[in-house]
């Protein structure tokens, strides 16, 4: 099973369940504390396994961040677990979707980040300074 499978899936689904239980997470309500009128969001993060997924306000997977580098107290995630390719560098990546048709967005510098539509799901691919890939975000197509 892949993060990328889980994708749209609901909290208590048992594929989602059973990810967390594997890697032993808990999950975190964030709640509109403020007032400022943000929607409720669920979090489920796996620093040592290299992701977290955000859930929305009506419990469904909605976005999956994947550390391809360490960062932070997050480890580098395996990514076979993925379901997405890891593109190395913003030129692989950039080649592929054009390849494949795959219409992207970009940022103004060009090579900082991408960002594919795969109609289902985006998948944002973040470059460090050095450009090397550093992150990874799949998100539902109407995150």
């Amino acid at each position: 099973m892949s993060l990328l499978s889980l994708l749209d899936l609901a909290l208590k689904s048992d594929e989602v369940i059973e990810l967390l239980d594997h890697y032993e997470v808990s999950v975190v309500y964030d709640f509109d504390r403020l007032h400022e009128n943000t929607p409720d969001v669920y979090r489920a993060s796996s620093p040592q396994a290299g992701f977290e997924l955000k859930f929305s306000q009506t419990q469904v997977l909605s976005t999956i961040f994947m550390y391809a580098r360490p960062r932070g107290k997050f480890s580098a995630i395996d990514p076979s677990i993925a379901g997405v390719p890891f593109y190395q560098t913003f030129v692989e990546a950039r080649s592929e979707f054009v390849a494949n048709n795959v219409p992207f967005r970009t940022s103004a510098e060009g090579q900082g980040w991408i960002k594919g539509n795969f109609g289902t799901h985006q998948v944002h691919y973040e470059f460090n300074r050095e450009g090397a890939l550093s992150l990874v975000t799949v998100m539902a197509a109407d995150a």
